[in-house]
């Protein structure tokens, strides 16, 4: 069964970036900066291999401190979105990909 190519399928974008936390407030302050974007916000912490929902304060508090994570954007406003995180990145490597 092909999937249909609706405007949603085709604006959606995916986008990853390093990120570290250095304090429980920046844990804190970073899954409230998630909840306010449509994008579902994602960490990796492949240390752990564990997938964490941004926008869960709970969630976010166990997370390692100091430690290299992945973020993943993902939502049509991926691009917008990420631009808000810069203060949290740990390296220039971002990764952009096109879901539609």
């Amino acid at each position: 069964m092909k999937m249909m190519d609706t405007p949603e399928r085709r604006d959606l974008i995916m986008i990853k970036m390093n990120v570290k936390f250095e304090t429980p407030e920046l844990l804190v302050e970073f899954s409230r900066m998630c909840q306010k974007v449509e994008a579902d916000t994602l960490i990796e912490d492949t240390a752990h291999k564990l997938i964490i929902d941004g926008k869960s304060v709970m969630g976010m508090m166990t997370v390692t401190l100091n430690q290299k994570m992945i973020f993943v954007v993902d939502g049509s406003d991926a691009e917008e979105v990420v631009h808000t995180f810069e203060k949290f990145r740990t390296e220039e490597a971002v990764q952009k990909q096109n879901l539609g």
